[in-house]
């Protein structure tokens, strides 16, 4: 029997039953593709099931104002995504009639869909022969086949798709789900379930012994602290809001708030804007708590600051903050606080809300 063979007899029998395998419709695997990016699958499932029951079409997204669709996806992170949906569901509904194209270089120049979307789109939905290509994978073919090529580097990802092309049988649609379960269930990256694996006599890293060798992968850079003062100000019933139209966490709703490498500097800074870009007369300053969020590549070591002022803002609805050496627009409005759970606020300002 082939490896492609053993791997779908496997696949078929003990593959993890999901909402989005239930159907082979583009919308809901689009959707669930973009949903499980960089996030874990016990995570996406109940955000993917409410997603749908609100959106459960291309149209319904198509339409859908921004703020709602960030507030159905608030906690997944990586709010990009989010952005990227709504485009690309009015570019779907737009010019392809609601239903996600089945040409593949159509699908790359939608709103962010890399090679690996538009490959598991096609395969899983359409069932045509292009290969879906993320870590699992590549982890997997490493193994299989000794592929030495770092994983980590963007141009190792066109080996590896050029050698799925060698080996996809005519079932392109249950063979790229079936090399991604693997690789989730037992070619773990560590630890990976070798004995039980359907496929271990046609692997070589199983027969030399390499498993913990391959694949081979450089470090990344590490984690970087960065301090970020916020500010809670308060007038009556109601709290300043800021929202960036760019960023990490543009189109969120947060507190105001300045990054840097040094604790007394980022407070300074904030002083600053406070004063002169939001025009907040500052009474009193207490640092009332401190907060930790982990992002990917950097960590905010969060101080929170309860600002008393005499007035009211008088700032614009859009203000200007020099952060880097562009300045960049925000928004900014006053929520009382029993509407505070109907705007999109990012996980890292949720931590911030028990000091209200």
């Amino acid at each position: 029997m082939t490896l492609q063979h053993k791997l779908l007899d496997w696949y078929m029998q003990y593959h993890r039953k999901l909402p989005f395998r239930e159907s082979h419709d583009p919308y809901n695997i689009w959707i669930s593709e973009i949903m499980l990016q960089q996030t874990q699958m016990d995570t996406v499932i109940p955000y993917y099931e409410r997603f749908m029951a609100r959106f459960p079409t291309v149209t319904e997204l198509a339409n859908a104002q921004e703020e709602e669709v960030f507030k159905m996806w608030e906690g997944l992170g990586y709010y990009s995504r989010a952005r990227n949906l709504i485009k690309c569901a009015r570019i779907i509904e737009d010019d392809y009639d609601g239903v996600f194209p089945d040409d593949y270089e159509k699908a790359l120049k939608l709103p962010g869909i890399g090679s690996y979307t538009a490959g598991a789109v096609l395969s899983i939905a359409y069932n045509l022969k292009h290969p879906a290509v993320d870590g699992n994978v590549m982890r997997v073919l490493s193994r299989i086949y000794k592929m030495e090529e770092d994983i980590a580097s963007p141009k190792s990802k066109k080996i590896f798709e050029a050698k799925i092309l060698t080996i996809m049988p005519d079932d392109p649609r249950h063979f790229n789900q079936a090399l991604m379960e693997l690789g989730a269930l037992i070619c773990t990256p560590k630890s990976p379930k070798c004995s039980t694996c359907p496929i271990n006599s046609c692997c070589m890293a199983f027969e030399m012994d390499l498993q913990d060798r391959l694949p081979v992968k450089t470090q990344k850079q590490k984690n970087k602290n960065l301090h970020l003062a916020v500010a809670i100000i308060r007038q009556g019933d109601t709290i300043l809001f800021t929202k960036s139209d760019k960023g990490l966490l543009s189109g969120l709703w947060g507190f105001p708030s300045t990054e840097g490498e040094s604790k007394a500097t980022v407070k300074e800074k904030l002083m600053t804007v406070l004063n002169n870009e939001l025009k907040i007369e500052i009474k009193d300053t207490v640092e009332v708590g401190k907060e930790k969020h982990v992002f990917t590549h950097k960590t905010w070591l969060m101080a929170v600051y309860r600002i008393t002022s005499d007035s009211r803002s008088v700032c614009q609805e859009k203000a200007s903050i020099k952060e880097t050496d562009e300045p960049y627009d925000f928004e900014t409005a006053w929520i009382a606080l029993d509407e505070i759970e109907n705007y999109a606020i990012s996980t890292a300002f949720r931590k911030v809300l028990k000091y209200l």
